[in-house]
């Protein structure tokens, strides 16, 4: 898929979602992963027995999804249903999944309340783990799709590639983040041992690498912003997009270099862009290249044959 085809996507997706509530966004979500997985049950409403607390079951992964889209958000009605549904779940399906998923269509992501939910839910079921399913795994779902299956879903695609320079819209924060903390270094540290030896490893020319080595000291900041989020769950909610992305792109592309532009271009979108935000976007790829989430991970004790070196 065209990296336009993805960007039009992102757009395409937010449109569906923003008209689809209650049973209306589960027949939707109901599609969707019956379309990525076969193993996928939709489990409907049956009388008096309801869904026993399971608006869909991945049989695989002993995954139970509920689903949550009101048309207006409260977010009292929001917690007493997650309690609902998690607690008729463990009564009645304690034996057919080992994960609860939370599933909603909520634009700016996952609420505060619910994010404080999951955090108390997995103290007092550690037995359990909990997901949060949300529009960026939608996408994920929907750019690993054949055209056919996405224009199923979403409607036609333009009828000619399109610029898009809108960056992904649960990234916007942290971008804001890193545009107001983000400070120019009088002289760049030395660069560390461990993300010079993955840059050899993937094998990243000189230019990029270069690039690379001027977005790395700042990574401390997106760590900070990470720290002081509502959500417990955000940071490895980003780090699974990312790293389903790069794994997307990897199957057909070999060259580091191209694929560390498309991850650019998965923030940015595929117009370009004033120096600050493509160095604030590189900045927060570095971050979840240190923390080993994108790109080959060196084996114990490996070492280039000839070390590249960075520029200084």
């Amino acid at each position: 898929m065209e990296l336009w085809e993805r960007s039009s996507i992102r757009f395409m997706l937010n449109a569906k979602l923003d008209e689809l509530h209650g049973e209306g966004f589960e027949d939707f979500f109901h599609g969707v992963m019956c379309a990525r997985d076969p193993n996928f049950l939709d489990v409907r409403t049956a009388g008096r027995l309801g869904d026993q607390g399971a608006d869909g079951l991945l049989l695989s992964s002993k995954k139970l999804y509920a689903c949550y889209a009101p048309q207006t958000a409260v977010s009292t009605s929001i917690a007493a249903k997650f309690r609902d549904d998690l607690t008729k779940a463990i009564k009645k399906r304690k034996d057919e999944f080992n994960t609860f998923v939370f599933v909603h269509n909520d634009r700016r992501g996952i609420h505060p309340e619910v994010a404080s939910l999951i955090a108390t839910a997995r103290n007092d079921h550690p037995e359990l783990s909990f997901e949060n399913f949300g529009r960026r795994h939608f996408y994920t779902e929907f750019c690993r799709m054949e055209r056919w299956q996405v224009e199923d879903f979403l409607g036609p695609f333009p009828a000619e590639p399109v610029a898009v320079g809108v960056v992904l819209d649960d990234l916007i924060p942290l971008l804001d983040h890193l545009a107001v903390h983000r400070r120019p270094l009088q002289a760049l540290p030395a660069v560390p041992r461990p993300p010079l030896t993955k840059m050899d490893y993937n094998g990243f020319s000189w230019d990029v690498r270069h690039r690379m080595t001027l977005a790395l000291p700042y990574v401390n900041h997106v760590e900070e912003y990470y720290r002081g989020r509502y959500d417990p769950n955000e940071r490895d909610e980003v780090a699974e997009g990312f790293r389903a992305h790069y794994e997307m792109i990897a199957e057909t592309c070999d060259d580091s270099d191209d694929i560390l532009w498309h991850l650019e271009r998965h923030i940015l979108g595929n117009a370009s862009q004033r120096s600050p935000m493509e160095l604030n976007a590189l900045v927060v790829l570095m971050y979840f290249f240190g923390e080993c989430e994108i790109f080959k991970v060196p084996p114990v004790g490996w070492v280039p044959e000839t070390e590249m070196g960075v520029a200084t």
